[in-house]
């Protein structure tokens, strides 16, 4: 589906008028268009959500993306923190250059992990930690490097706005009906149509089990985890 094309059989914005009013081909002025594409964003806010529990090992990132998740900035001597894209959900990896040149990947840490000495050393980064929207290397390099500093992470889905015609969702298509659902929800909701709350209430938990079930199967070549069963003690021996 697309936002909202001049072809309605595809359109998220007259679906949301379908599900409300029972007609997709006349756009209902009583639900603006300024208030369907906040409330569709919302509900690609919460696809993105379950679409990132779902599906932690794959690295879901939105499909109308231009570029990789993969962001480098020079790295400054005696510089201690370095500020994340503004788009940064989820932290996957941090690489820092050496003296040589080389890439090497720093392991996390928390803050309060550290000792004053650590904090305090300058050298050849080994560890990070993150507060807010920043990096801070451990040691702080006394050395600098051109794009120096490399950061692999997940962010947000690509909002819509009021003038977007044809663009799509960025995730699996059969799914998109989850954000004119949730916009006809929110709709229903502030209007007090409590009929239309019961039926798009259980309609968008369907679609939302659905987009779980996909993600959660689509990465075969996991690793299996083997987890202890919980279970009543047994004694052996005495």
């Amino acid at each position: 589906m697309q936002f909202n094309p001049d072809d309605n059989s595809i359109s998220i914005i007259a679906d949301i008028d379908f599900l409300l009013f029972g007609n997709g081909d006349t756009f209902n002025s009583e639900y603006s268009l300024d208030d369907r594409t906040r409330n569709v964003n919302i509900a690609y806010d919460e696809a993105v959500a379950e679409i990132f529990k779902a599906d932690p090992q794959y690295k879901w990132d939105d499909t109308t993306n231009s570029d990789f998740p993969i962001a480098t900035t020079n790295l400054t001597a005696n510089l201690d923190h370095y500020t994340m894209p503004d788009s940064t959900l989820v932290v996957n990896r941090v690489r820092i250059k050496d003296e040589n040149g080389e890439f090497i990947t720093l392991d996390p840490a928390e803050r309060r992990e550290l000792t004053d000495d650590d904090l305090n050393d300058t050298g050849e980064p080994e560890k990070y930690f993150k507060l807010g929207g920043t990096i801070f290397p451990v040691p702080v390099p006394d050395y600098s490097a051109t794009s120096g500093v490399e950061l692999e992470f997940q962010r947000k889905g690509n909002h819509f706005e009021t003038t977007d015609t044809d663009t799509s969702p960025g995730f699996n298509s059969q799914y998109h009906q989850f954000l004119s659902v949730g916009a006809a929800l929110r709709y229903a909701m502030a209007n007090g149509m409590s009929e239309k709350v019961n039926m798009l209430t259980s309609l968008k938990e369907q679609i939302r089990k659905d987009i779980i079930n996909y993600y959660e199967k689509r990465s075969p070549d996991q690793r299996p985890k083997l987890e202890l069963k919980k279970g009543n003690v047994k004694r052996f021996g005495y």
